[in-house]
């Protein structure tokens, strides 16, 4: 190895070690320093004004804690706050944050200066229980929250997730936070999906009285309708039988709702190229992308039914012999018991839980032990690139999937178990775990999947989010798995057979199972990031991504396949917001990628504006710089600009229009290629 080949590894080593030092530095400097200074306090509540009657809550939480208002300004209004200290470390002060929210929803960190600290020991309000007349004043009048636009969102975002995976005690703990934080723009949606969660949960009392909150507050809004069904549907079932009861009044008892959603959108894409090396221009890409979305649900007073069928077409008009290629992403039924949270589908599906890799055909099925526990059943057929439209006859797959729903207030996991054959010839044995964690200020998931057939980890991958004071944020994610993930159908790669069935006529079970294992690379992603707020408008971004996918080895007649080596990935951006128009966005970047075979270099500037309220445009530059290892530069200038109108709320146009202009070095030869491309289409929703 030459010196400047190994000085080379010792500095972008050494950059990696400062990129990571930094970030943590980034995020965690300010909080370490200002914890050996100052102390940190729990803002219980905000609210605009001053010389409000604060009346703190009764509760032994509060005990042993100095209670006292503090007054700051907003956008040059004032402010009360009703704080709580105080706190030698913020480990202390999160602890007590995750059980006082219980009592104040909107709750949040910081940090108290010396001054204030004083000042709190003569202004400190008695912790003792209040009139009902006082509380009633309080709770209308200022027992606000003061979440941000970024908590808020981060917070409808983690309660939709756990709606979409049908764990509504998680979604119902963080749609009530979100309800209790006030009138934002969320408050209505979120309000929404609280009843709906209730219903779906039994809890039909606790439903009605959300969708009755809903009506009173949002009358006119697109959604009433939807809520006034549900609320229609669970008051009848609800309602004591008559003695009598004409006919036409029972048929409209157990008459149900009817509900068909979904989209429709269609996509033209053109590329033409140009290079100096040929004459005239050569269209390189030409296609025309249809994607359907439908979706219809049947409800009555005992059972929910469901059909959804999801699938695309992609025409290639420069392509005579195979111009569509169409493909069936979901079509399945399903039925639900109301009652019991039992439920089957049955078709083309997704299950996004216990370890499953990709779609399959077959049925799936749970069972609602408890309000939280619930044990899943599933068989099939896996769906792989070979199957868009047919089912895969060679592999079979069955498992099962127990959830175990909300323990010790912010955990949930799912325990799994798959076994999956092959042409009668065992696959894949995988048993694992998920596990999940989520409060206010952090969220964590897990994942391990191994495989009892080879006896070696296929899946290791773990999310880490924290969110801290003013706004700042870090997340770390790892994913170390098998590229691809192993299987015994690995040794078919670079094979002449078709199956396990025929490879099994010449070798062993045990040759078989090195022959995957030979095909099979171990690979790793790792990213650090953090972000920081600047000002009120500006945000700084940064992360860090490390990957590697380790070679295989050569046997079965089939070569080897070389490491790919450490890439790096390093990037910073500053975001800001409302700059010039209201719901304006401009983001400035810079990109570092170092790969085995390049460096490359990136600048990006990047707008969004919002030339109305249904109206948007979205220009951007980008500027690369590539060195290869074999002495070529490549230097490419990018500029489009995007531009989507939403018509009645109902359909949206979109449009793109780019430039690609790139110039190519090598051995002082310069190549120049130029590439023009568009895209137009619209998407309906209905």
């Amino acid at each position: 190895m030459t010196p400047l080949i190994l000085l080379r590894q010792h500095l972008l080593t050494g950059l990696f070690c400062t990129a990571v030092l930094l970030i943590q530095l980034f995020v965690l400097a300010n909080a370490h320093a200002a914890g050996k200074s100052s102390m940190y306090i729990i803002v219980l509540a905000s609210a605009p004004g001053t010389g409000l009657d604060w009346q703190p809550r009764k509760s032994s939480l509060l005990k042993g804690h100095t209670v006292y208002v503090t007054r700051t300004t907003v956008k040059g209004k004032p402010w009360e706050r009703l704080n709580l200290g105080f706190f030698n470390s913020r480990q202390d002060a999160v602890l007590v944050l995750n059980d006082i929210q219980t009592l104040y929803p909107g709750s949040w960190l910081r940090q108290a200066s010396e001054n204030e600290i004083k000042m709190a020991k003569g202004k400190a309000l008695p912790v003792s229980a209040t009139s009902k007349a006082s509380r009633k004043k309080s709770t209308t009048g200022v027992q606000g929250s003061s979440l941000t636009e970024k908590q808020l969102d981060s917070l409808m975002q983690r309660a939709t997730d756990e709606f979409k995976r049908k764990n509504y005690s998680q979604a119902i703990r963080y749609f009530t936070a979100i309800i209790s934080a006030g009138e934002n723009k969320h408050s209505r949606e979120a309000l929404e999906l609280l009843g709906l969660s209730r219903q779906r949960k039994g809890q039909n009392a606790h439903a009605a009285t959300a969708y009755k909150q809903y009506l009173e507050k949002y009358p006119t809004s697109e959604g009433a309708i939807r809520v006034k069904q549900r609320l229609s549907g669970l008051m009848t079932a609800t309602q004591a039988p008559r003695d009598k009861i004409h006919m036409e009044d029972e048929q409209q008892e157990q008459k149900g709702q009817m509900t068909t959603y979904g989209s429709f959108s269609q996509y033209y894409r053109k590329d033409i190229a140009e290079s100096d090396d040929i004459d005239g221009s050569i269209t390189t890409l030409s296609q025309l992308i249809t994607f359907i979305d439908l979706n219809s649900t049947y409800q009555t007073a005992n059972f929910d039914q469901s059909i959804r069928f999801t699938a695309d077409d992609t025409y290639d008009f420069l392509d005579d012999d195979e111009s569509n290629s169409f493909r069936f992403i979901e079509a399945f039924y399903d039925l639900g018991s109301r009652k019991t949270g039992t439920s089957g589908r049955i078709g083309r599906q997704a299950l996004r839980i216990g370890g499953i890799l990709n779609r399959f055909d077959g049925i799936s099925a749970g069972y609602q032990f408890t309000p939280e526990m619930r044990l899943n059943a599933l068989a099939g057929y896996p769906v792989e690139i070979d199957n868009k439209t047919s089912i895969n006859k060679h592999k079979s797959f069955y498992g099962f999937i127990f959830e175990t729903g909300t323990f010790l207030r912010h955990w949930d996991m799912n325990l799994f178990y798959f076994d999956q054959d092959s042409d009668g010839i065992d696959d894949r044995t995988s048993t694992g775990t998920e596990i999940r964690y989520n409060d206010r200020t952090k969220s964590m998931f897990g994942m391990i999947d191994y495989d009892l057939t080879f006896n070696e980890i296929n899946i290791l991958q773990l999310n880490a989010n924290l969110l801290f004071d003013r706004g700042r944020a870090a997340y770390m994610n790892a994913f170390l798995r098998k590229t691809p993930p192993l299987s015994t159908s690995n040794a078919l790669i670079g094979r002449p057979e078709t199956s396990i069935e025929e490879l099994m006529q010449t070798l062993s079970i045990e040759q078989i199972h090195q022959l995957a294992r030979d095909r099979t690379a171990d690979s790793a992603t790792i990213t650090f990031g953090g972000s920081q707020p600047i000002s009120e408008k500006f945000q700084a971004n940064a992360d860090i991504t490390f990957s590697r996918v380790d070679g295989t080895e050569a046997s079965g007649g089939v070569p080897a396949t070389p490491s790919t080596g450490t890439d790096y990935f390093l990037s910073a951006q500053i975001v800001g917001n409302n700059l010039i128009l209201r719901r304006d966005t401009g983001v400035i970047g810079l990109r570092y990628l170092d790969t085995r075979l390049s460096d490359t270099w990136s600048i990006i500037a990047n707008t969004r504006i919002p030339v109305s309220r249904n109206w948007r445009i979205n220009p951007r530059l980008q500027y690369d710089i590539r060195k290869s290892t074999d002495g070529r530069t490549q230097n490419k200038l990018r500029a489009l600009v995007r531009t989507d109108y939403r018509y009645l709320n109902r359909i949206r146009f979109d449009f793109e229009l780019g430039y690609d202009d790139t110039d190519d070095v090598m051995n002082g030869q310069s190549l120049g290629t130029n590439n023009l491309f568009f895209m137009m289409g619209y998407r309906w929703d209905f």
